[in-house]
């Protein structure tokens, strides 16, 4: 059985792996099929299709993307996947998100600086997209917190004092783009917004409105419970079920294809691209 990792994240955004070394470790974890999906941007993908061709690495590249989202108060990511990476709509949207990045990045290091932390875009190291998490590691190096963690919880998560709420695009024009690129969108790790099964609900019936494909049923960190949970789900909503690991940076909790499998009665999406 072909092990599938549909979601995880290089350089470009916030992964710690550049491309090469992200699909280096994924061939070594024994992964044959990987989609990168970093934040609001395709970079990566031009050199990873040419990484697999030149060095015949034992892997097959799916073309991918995670866009986020704004719904009421929740910041939602829209995965996109078996993408045309050269499409003009799906160019166009990612363009205007990589400058909201940009804004709301420069408007957190202002408020920081307001807050007596002086950190510069250069302090941060972002290669790629910049995020949180580079404000965060930044923090780290320069002593102002111990772990990143500390630096959400007291500085940059919501509702502290140099959060910046997001001005994201909104989920139908995400599946908009993602389906004109001949893609599937996929509802990125259903568990992680911290809503209520009644909201999950309410998402899910109002994605299904919208065009969205799938959901990510297995991840590599949740209980079996969770997993045949969100398995009901994709079956309930008529919605192609997906997975992938998140994989951000080498660790015990979150490693490229560990612990991703489907429940038997979910129907993969892997096996409706064309559809």
């Amino acid at each position: 059985m072909p092990v599938y990792d549909l979601h995880c994240h290089s350089t470009h955004s916030d992964g710690s792996l550049s491309v090469s070394e992200l699909l280096h470790r994924a061939c070594e974890q024994e992964v044959d099929v990987l989609a990168i999906t970093d934040h609001d941007c395709v970079a990566g993908l031009p050199e990873a299709n040419e990484l697999i061709a030149r060095e015949k690495l034992p892997i097959e590249l799916i073309n991918g993307v995670e866009i986020s989202c704004r719904w009421h108060s929740f910041e939602i990511h829209i995965v996109g996947l078996n993408i045309d990476d050269e499409e003009a709509q799906l160019k166009a949207l990612l363009s205007e998100q990589q400058q909201r990045r940009y804004d709301r990045f420069d408007a957190m290091l202002e408020k920081l600086y307001q807050r007596g932390v002086s950190l510069s875009a250069e302090d941060c190291l972002a290669e790629g997209m910049p995020t949180r998490k580079h404000i965060a590691d930044a923090m780290v190096r320069k002593g102002t917190v111990s772990k990143p963690q500390q630096a959400f919880d007291r500085y940059i998560g919501k509702g502290n004092s140099a959060y910046v709420n997001p001005e994201w695009c909104d989920i139908p024009e995400a599946i908009n783009a993602i389906h004109s690129a001949g893609g599937k969108a996929v509802l990125a790790h259903p568990h992680g917004y911290k809503m209520s099964n009644k909201w999950l609900r309410k998402l899910l019936v109002e994605g299904k409105d919208w065009g969205l494909d799938a959901m990510e049923v297995s991840l590599c960190q949740q209980s079996p419970g969770h997993r045949d949970a969100l398995a009901k789900m994709s079956q309930e909503y008529g919605l192609f079920a997906s997975q992938g690991s998140d994989f951000h940076y080498p660790g015990n909790w979150r490693e490229l294809g560990k612990n991703l499998c489907l429940p038997a009665d979910c129907v993969p999406i892997w096996e409706h691209w064309a559809q």
